[in-house]
Order: C-alpha cells, then structure tokens, then sequence
C-alpha cells in the first residue's frame, strides 16, 4: 500500500467546494473519495499501486472540471500535481458601458438652427449677399460635424457593441468546452459498449470452439481485450491505433483458430465466428481524430452489428 499526494493548482478559490475521486480505470467504480484542504492539498494513504483514473468535480460545473488517468508508483510516495483551468468558471457580467453625453451635440445642433433662421425669411428677387450665404454655408459645415460626432457617440464604427461581443465570445467558449466534456464522455461510454461486445463476441467464439477462457488457449484471445480497457480513456488516436492493432492480433488468432476447426464445416460460418469477423473488419478501420468523428464510426459500427446494447 502506497500514498498518493495531490496538488491542485491554478484556482485556489475553488479549492473548498472540489470534490476529489479516485476511480477504477476499468469498472468506473468510486476507489476513494476526499474533500481538498484550501490550499489544494490531497493526501491518499493506504491506496495500492496501479493505474487509476482521476476526477476532480465541483458543484457548479456539470462535468468533472478535470479527468485524467494516474498512475500509483509501487515504491515510494506517489505526487501528482493537477491545474485547473479557470476559464471553467468564468461568468463575467455584461459590461456597463457610460451612456453617451449628447448634451454638446444637441447645444451645436440648436445653435445652427437659430444661425440660419433669418436666412429662412429671404422674398422672391431679394439679393443673397455673400454673408449669408457663408452663414449658411458655415452652418451646414457644424451640422456635419455634429452628425458625424453623434454617429460616434451613439452608433460605434461597424455598429459594434464590445461588451455585448466579450459576453457572446466567454458564452461560446464555455459552450465549446462544454459540448468537448460532453462528446468526451459520451465517446468513452461508447467505448466501454465496444470492448464489452467484443469480449462478449470472444467469449461466443471461445465457447462454440469448447474452448475455456481462463485456458492459456482462451487467454490469448481475453487478453488483447485489456490493450483497450486500458487506453478507454485515451484521445481518440491514440485510441484508435489502440483498437487497430487490437483487431490485427484477433484476427490472426482468429485464423489460427479456423486452421485449427477445418474439420468442424459449421465453424466457420457459424455466427459467433461472423459476428467477431465483422467487429474486427470494423475495428481495423478506425481512425478517428477526433471525438464527433469516433462517435460518427461507433454509429457505423452499431448499425453494422444491429446496435445492441452487449448483455
């Protein structure tokens, strides 16, 4: 039994609402469960070494802030310092922008207005002399000016609305991160339906070949399982090149096994072996980059196969 000691960093002003667990990679299963202290400290005794997955949640954020696998060392204390984002709790207010002072604008506004009033009295053949039509002149030049500072003031360049721009940009970066945690999950959920198919599919096989899955013969088959259980929570390259090299082994095992039942004429074509042959096909052609492009595959794969759920 080892100590695992955490450090959480970034946002001490979340510390005393976190709630820190330690799950089992591959049944989910809750091992512990610890409060931080305030400066983010996280002390774990007595925990056995081994690959576990961590998950920091707080109560105001839907998903867990922070999942990630860990690994406990089997010698000596294990330290493990984590950062939290703060951006996961970033909701600023709309920013109070000063209303404008129109006050000059319409004082300049009204003083053109009594500046031209007596050209406005002018009789047909009256004279216009050149200082008034300066006058005028002059005054159209001020209401210029005046609409084009009321344009500043009221209508910014482009209509634009700065504060309103920073709330829908925070909004749609909480949204993005959001919609990731939760194509995240959803594709590790996938995940774990995949691997428990195929082990059902392996388990068939074994079975109409009267093979015992605990034999060194059925271990062959169950372990190439665990590369996947394994990488589940892994980005969706790393596990998809997981599950390709997964899908090769099987099938070569697979094919050791059909040379081995040649005399068994229904073995082949029975519908363990054709059920596993297709999971392989479809395994050796993921290649994923992305979460919304390994759901898209796992959507494939599921109308491939019927879209059971495994027992």
């Amino acid at each position: 039994m080892q100590d695992l000691t955490l450090s959480i960093l970034g946002f001490p002003a979340a510390n005393r609402d976190l709630k820190v667990k330690v799950l089992d990679p591959v049944s989910q299963n809750v091992v512990h469960t610890v409060t931080p202290f305030l400066d983010g400290t996280v002390r774990i005794p007595k925990i056995e070494a081994g690959a576990y997955e961590l998950a920091i949640e707080h109560p105001n954020v839907a998903l867990p802030i922070i999942r990630q696998p860990i690994r406990v060392l089997p010698v000596g204390p294990t330290r493990i310092s984590v950062v939290i984002d703060p951006s996961k709790f970033r909701n600023s207010p709309i920013e109070d922008i000063p209303d404008a002072n129109l006050a000059p604008v319409q004082e300049l506004t009204q003083t053109i207005a009594e500046t031209v009033t007596p050209l406005a009295v002018k009789v047909p053949g009256e004279a216009i002399l050149a200082q008034d039509w300066n006058t005028m002149a002059n005054a159209i030049r001020d209401l210029a000016g005046a609409v084009g500072q009321l344009a500043r003031l009221v209508s910014p360049l482009g209509h634009n609305h700065p504060e309103l721009e920073a709330k829908f940009d925070e909004v749609t970066s909480n949204f993005d991160e959001l919609l990731n945690s939760v194509s995240a999950s959803l594709t590790e959920l996938q995940r774990q339906f995949q691997i428990q198919r195929l082990r059902q599919q392996i388990g068939d096989v074994l079975d109409r070949a009267a093979i015992d899955p605990v034999s060194p013969k059925g271990l062959e088959f169950t372990n190439l399982v665990k590369n996947l259980e394994t990488d589940a929570s892994a980005t969706p390259a790393t596990f998809g090149r997981t599950t390709r090299n997964t899908a090769v082994q099987l099938s070569t095992k697979l094919e050791a096994l059909l040379d081995e039942k040649a005399n068994d004429s229904t073995f082949a074509t029975s519908d363990a072996v054709t059920g596993l042959s297709t999971s392989i096909t479809l395994a050796k052609d993921q290649r994923s980059t992305s979460y919304g492009a390994e759901l898209e595959h796992q959507r494939k794969v599921g109308r491939a196969l019927g879209a059971a759920s495994p027992k």
